[in-house]
């Protein structure tokens, strides 16, 4: 039932980006409206269904992003004060960043947005592993092995449910983007497992069940790195986690589930 309406959903997706497109080519031949070229319309059509999504879905620390890719289209159309790409791009990314810090959990994790046509996009709750880009633009890398999974995020947001019977080790690594790995569903190997993290200018949480212990040996230069002190101070004998690596101009945090 869920693979079907997630199919349905993609199916209205793309017939409204379609017709979206086909009306802003139209719109070029009637006056009373700006010119565009085929891609800008195309662009300018999936940025729409977008902000439409993230709108009636309340996911709100996307938004920055079909946001950003319509005022760059329509800027000089419309006589906008105009900005260009690189620093749009960045602005757009930070913005992406501090709203997923700071807003509700609610607000971040709200709905999904899929685009299901082959493998070239997906939607921002993955539970496979594979790698390309989503649906929001992120570049992700995503390591099919559960005992040693590998996450890579690049420009994007990604909510990860891990799942293994022994986990060893697992490789986070999020720059101008956003990762949430839960490892309420993993049981670490005899001997603990091993988390390496890097993040530079975006934010990594990462949930972990209430009774492991977790080391915290993370760097952070010019950013954060907070790990539950109830977690710290569990006994030695507990299932334990040791997270190490370095954060810079990000946020690290751990938390009980």
């Amino acid at each position: 039932m869920a693979g079907k309406t997630k199919s349905n959903y993609s199916k209205l997706a793309w017939g409204i980006t379609f017709l979206l497109i086909a009306a802003l080519i139209l719109s070029n031949y009637f006056g009373g409206f700006v010119e565009l070229g085929v891609w800008s319309m195309i662009i300018a059509a999936l940025a729409l269904v977008i902000l439409i999504h993230c709108i009636a879905s309340l996911s709100i620390s996307p938004l920055p992003l079909p946001l950003a890719a319509l005022y760059y289209i329509f800027q000089v159309p419309l006589g906008l004060p105009q900005i260009q790409f690189w620093p749009l791009a960045l602005v757009t990314v930070l913005v992406m960043c501090g709203l997923f810090i700071l807003l509700p959990h609610s607000f971040r994790k709200k709905g999904q947005f899929v685009f299901a046509v082959g493998d070239s996009m997906r939607g921002c709750d993955n539970v496979g592993g594979r790698g390309g880009r989503d649906g929001s633009g992120a570049e992700i890398e995503d390591g099919v092995d559960d005992d040693n999974p590998h996450i890579n995020v690049r420009f994007g947001s990604l909510s990860r449910y891990l799942h293994s019977d022994c986990l060893e080790s697992a490789e986070l690594l999020c720059s101008f983007g956003a990762i949430e790995a839960y490892f309420d569903h993993v049981t670490l190997s005899p001997n603990g497992a091993n988390v390496y993290v890097n993040c530079s200018f975006g934010a990594i949480e990462i949930f972990v069940p209430g009774n492991w212990r977790v080391i915290n040996e993370i760097s952070a230069s010019l950013g954060n790195a907070e790990v539950d002190r109830r977690l710290e101070s569990a006994p030695v004998d507990s299932p334990t986690l040791t997270i190490t690596g370095s954060v810079s101009l990000g946020s690290i945090e751990v938390r009980r589930v």
